[in-house]
């Protein structure tokens, strides 16, 4: 099957930004993070390298979209994900999470290229003391191939 290398979804991050703007307006109570990460692909073999943001909503549920941006043998891949991520309740030390949302992953191998639609379901564990906050995350993308991978990075604090 081929496609057009810039489609719809080509939009996708400006559509998150859209959100994020939104979500920051109805959760100014808390603060805002942006975040750099990086990751492994299990079941593709494939490093990734990522930014992501982090815009609360309510005290527990933020707006979380990131841009993951994989090192394929050949070609490129490039993921967006508008996920949303709510913390459970803790009394002291870090931050366990789950969450989940819609991922867009686009991959062009010459002149072939497929995107691929699908949902994110994802775990993870954060420090919030400070300004900076490491995390380890797992991420399951149910596509048309489910895949796994787990992330690994540092989000700091920007605004209050």
């Amino acid at each position: 099957m081929r496609l057009r290398p810039f489609s719809r979804f080509t939009l996708l991050p400006s559509l998150l930004v859209a959100l994020g703007t939104t979500a920051a307006a109805a959760g100014a109570q808390a603060s805002t993070h942006v975040g750099g990460r990086v990751g492994y692909n299990f079941d593709t073999r494939e490093v990734m390298f990522s930014a992501n943001l982090t815009v609360p909503m309510t005290s527990r549920v933020e707006f979380y979209p990131s841009i993951d941006i994989y090192a394929p043998d050949q070609g490129n891949r490039i993921g967006y994900n508008g996920d949303v991520k709510v913390s459970f309740p803790m009394m002291s030390g870090p931050r366990f999470y789950a969450g989940g949302g819609l991922g867009v992953v686009s991959r062009t191998v010459g002149d072939f290229s497929n995107t691929d639609v699908g949902a994110n379901l994802l775990l993870g564990l954060e420090s919030r003391t400070g300004w900076v906050h490491p995390f380890v995350e797992g991420k399951v993308l149910l596509h048309d191939n489910s895949q796994f991978q787990l992330i690994g990075g540092l989000n700091l604090t920007i605004g209050r």
